[in-house]
């Protein structure tokens, strides 16, 4: 059964005459059309409004950008061409830099076609020849990672293994830490899709230890979305969404808006159809806030989706023409992408026969114009169509198909998936000799499969060990810190405590008034400043470390202890200086705790002699 085959939900609605119906679609239709126009057109504005080269060169990335969103690459490179030969002229190097390593080609994830992929190749080419030409090795770090990113997209995982490697050796030769954890989690993705589970997960943890290690907080929710996918391939939905909450703690503490964007839709994809319609929602509203087109056509995308499977056809092909963005998308993804959609809305609505012609629409442009991966979910769907048609020998035509591509992917979960319908469609048709041979064929592949389960679980308790040492060493760390701190705070305490001892007894040396003074107003200092000290880390909990809080605080203990320190060293010099204590300390002096040394003191003062106005004590 294909992959998006689930249990359809109906989902109620109220019923309203068609005329309103219609009327409704034709007016978000057009209101959809005049907004994307408005789009197009303001930033046109803004690129002739602009007044200086780096202000050009950033309306070009805007508007390449929003050409890319809409699937409409031939004017998105043609802005990319100008925004490169605009920032080449100005021989500024980081106008170079913005537009070789920032405009969407070379930005680009690649795309369904196999046309889109060389061509964001060829753009970080272009920026990896200009990074090492100018010795920028934090750029080449960067290539490298992105070029592992393609390769990865376009299944050629031991080439994606070779740059991912290349991307994290150069980075750790720079002071960049962020540049150390993008290639770092770069690494980690190619080691999980070589199915290298441990290798991928202390890579991980490798990144987020540079990030929290170097106060590097921003870059977390990359490394906690990239364990989230690790988790969501084990089948760890829960812990997957725990990271992806982590994330959106931090993205919201930091107002970064498009992460917040990025999590949601994450999110969407690890919930259910109403909770995951919730969290589209609120990314398409942020994506709205800022603008951005790419992320919310990402958005709506992922939301189409999620309704295909739960809507009627009517509906989704009214929410089709309602979104016009999001339509365009479809057409411009590559040939006939749109009538594949169609085709599914159709399929999924209970409508084989209508989802049949379009299928015939595309069948042409996917047998020569697309990746595998497409490919093969393109024809098993063609031919889960068949089936429910009752057209077996059609629906063994491109089960095989599927199948043959299946097995050019090295996809065993499809290969075990179209292997079963083979068996049960040569089975209905009589045929027992190949209904055998491809029953074999599904306990090769289902065995295969569960040997996969197996590994994964063994991956997982191998993880959870790693997770407890990391957690055993950590504690330890914490405790030897802890112990570190104390012996500090002891010692601190010790001194504290020593220079008051030796405020008591200072009367038995000839010492000045000043240096009394002196002594005095430091052993306060250091006691309030202890004191402090000791307050800090209950401020520090009390305010979770937010600057403004830590500040107010601050100032209101310090102006409580300001006058009383004053006050105390007030009295506590005039206490020293007393004229009972000068006689304590004449009753104490050397001379008369070792008489045997008399003769190397010299003479002391009475204290009615001091009292005259000697400063000598």
């Amino acid at each position: 059964m294909p992959t998006l085959l689930v249990l359809r939900k109906s989902i109620c609605c109220f019923r309203f005459p068609k005329r309103i119906v219609l009327f409704f679609i034709l007016l978000v239709n057009f209101l959809a059309v005049f907004g994307q126009q408005d789009i197009e057109e303001k930033l046109n504005q803004n690129f002739n409004e602009a007044k200086s080269d780096s202000e050009r060169i950033v309306k070009l990335g805007k508007l390449s950008q929003y050409y890319y969103a809409n699937k409409n690459f031939v004017k998105g490179d043609s802005l990319i061409e100008k925004q490169i030969m605009l920032a080449e002229a100005t021989l500024k190097q980081h106008l170079v830099l913005l537009a070789y390593f920032f405009n969407v080609g070379y930005l680009s994830p690649g795309a369904s076609t196999k046309d889109r992929s060389k061509n964001t190749i060829v753009y970080i080419k272009r920026a990896l020849e200009y990074a090492k030409a100018n010795d920028l090795t934090d750029y080449v770090a960067l290539a490298y990672s992105n070029l592992a990113t393609i390769n990865n997209s376009d299944g050629r995982l031991d080439e994606a293994f070779k740059n991912a490697n290349l991307a994290f050796s150069t980075a750790l030769n720079t002071d960049n830490d962020s540049v150390k954890v993008i290639c770092a989690v770069q690494l980690g993705n190619t080691y999980q899709l070589r199915s290298d589970i441990l290798m991928a997960f202390k890579t991980f943890i490798n990144a987020q230890n540079i990030a929290i290690h170097h106060n590097k907080e921003k870059l977390l929710p990359l490394v906690y979305h990239a364990m989230a996918n690790l988790y969501k391939k084990l089948g760890k939905e829960e812990t997957a969404k725990k990271y992806i909450h982590l994330s959106l703690a931090i993205d919201k503490k930091e107002n970064n808006i498009t992460g917040q964007i990025n999590d949601n839709i994450f999110l969407a994809k690890l919930n259910n159809y109403v909770a995951g319609r919730e969290y589209l929602q609120e990314a398409v509203m942020l994506a709205d806030s800022l603008h951005d087109v790419p992320l919310k056509i990402e958005a709506e995308k992922i939301l189409f989706f999620h309704m295909l499977l739960q809507e009627k056809p009517a509906y989704m092909q009214a929410y089709l023409e309602g979104n016009p963005e999001l339509k365009n998308v479809f057409i411009n993804t590559g040939p006939d992408y749109i009538n594949w959609m169609l085709a599914e809305i159709h399929l999924y609505g209970g409508q084989p026969d209508s989802a049949l012609f379009y299928f015939k629409k595309a069948e042409t442009s996917f047998n020569t114009g697309y990746d595998l991966s497409a490919k093969k979910n393109f024809f098993g769907e063609y031919a889960y169509c068949y089936q429910l048609m009752k057209n077996t020998p059609s629906a063994i035509t491109y089960y095989q198909k599927s199948f043959e591509l299946s097995k050019a992917a090295s996809d065993l979960r499809s290969l075990k998936t179209n292997a079963n319908e083979l068996k049960t469609l040569y089975q209905q048709q009589g045929d027992f000799k190949e209904a055998f041979s491809y029953s074999l064929l599904y306990d090769h592949y289902k065995d295969s499969v569960d040997l996969l389960g197996r590994e994964r679980d063994l991956a997982l308790l191998e993880i959870e060990n790693v997770t407890k040492q990391q957690q055993r060493e950590a504690e330890l760390a914490k405790e030897k810190e802890l112990r570190r701190y104390n012996l500090q705070y002891m010692l601190i305490t010790i001194v504290v405590a020593t220079v008051f001892v030796l405020m008591i007894m200072i009367g038995m040396f000839k010492i000045s008034a000043g240096i009394i003074r002196l002594m005095g107003f430091l052993s306060l200092i250091f006691f309030f400043e202890f004191v402090i000290l000791i307050l800090d880390n209950g401020i520090h909990h009390l305010t979770h470390g937010e600057p403004w809080k830590v500040w107010l605080i601050k100032i209101a203990i310090i102006s409580f202890l300001l006058p009383v320190h004053h006050f105390l060293e007030h009295k506590l010099i005039h206490y020293l200086l007393s004229r009972h204590l000068i006689t304590v300390r004449s009753r104490l002096s050397f001379s008369k705790l070792f008489p045997g040394k008399k003769k190397f003191l010299p003479k002391q003062n009475t204290a009615e002699e001091t009292s005259g106005g000697e400063e000598i004590i």
